[in-house]
């Protein structure tokens, strides 16, 4: 695996991390708004900054998981 190949792992997964920790904080915050709001007041956008910013980081989680190398699954018979 080469250097490149290794910090672009590393940002995948980072922003991945980033990504879903945004993204369930942004529910979180949305449902807890949700209870306090009157009928008829849509909560998501006072979160849709959240909302985008997690989407963001996971597309860029995925989109750089195109780039990582394949791991060589072996079978059982074989030692090499």
């Amino acid at each position: 695996m080469t250097k490149l190949q290794r910090v672009l792992s590393l940002i995948s997964n980072i922003s991945l991390g980033a990504g879903a920790a945004i993204g369930i904080y942004a529910l979180i915050r949305t449902y807890l708004l949700y209870r306090s709001l009157p009928a008829d007041v849509c909560p998501i956008d006072t979160n849709r900054p959240w909302m985008y910013t997690a989407i963001a980081l996971l597309a860029v989680s995925f989109i750089l998981s195109w780039f990582e190398p394949k791991k060589n699954k072996q079978k059982k018979g074989d030692e090499q």
